[in-house]
């Protein structure tokens, strides 16, 4: 990924304290929203380095934003998504899970479908066995 465009940005001589302290919100914000000529740059580049992080792990002030409304603008760009694209097989050199796994099940879930029985019992069979474990690897030889 190109990285100059931080060069360019109001805050690269900026303390980074000030963008993760609740007391210097305001000024971060106002950094980033004023003076920042990359601030466009800066969240798509916090938006694809965030893309797999849990809502409730964003902090700090980045592109003039908080956690929870970067969050909330990565939710709505998911919308956006065409369901011909979310619903796309996976990539070259990778199959689908078969029905009758709990990746199955996963995938009927995220896809809003009604999980078939057999995803339902791989489902149901393996937080048996989690609860059992407290584990989700399955025991060698098994």
């Amino acid at each position: 990924m190109e990285r100059e465009w931080e060069l360019q940005a109001a805050c690269r001589h900026e303390d980074p304290d000030l963008w993760f302290s609740k007391r210097s919100v305001a000024e971060a914000k106002r950094i980033c929203l004023d003076e920042c000529p990359v601030r466009a740059e800066c969240l798509e580049a916090v938006l694809a380095r965030e893309s797999q992080t849990a809502d409730t792990m964003r902090d700090g002030i980045i592109a003039g934003l908080t956690g929870a409304q970067r969050a909330a603008v990565a939710a709505e760009r998911r919308k956006q998504v065409p369901v011909e694209k979310r619903n796309a097989p996976p990539g070259p050199g990778r199959a689908p899970a078969p029905c009758g796994t709990k990746s199955a099940y996963n995938r009927h879930r995220r896809r809003g479908e009604t999980p078939c029985q057999a995803c339902n019992d791989a489902n149901n069979a393996a937080y048996a066995r989690y609860r059992a474990t407290g584990s989700t690897k399955v025991a060698a030889g098994r």
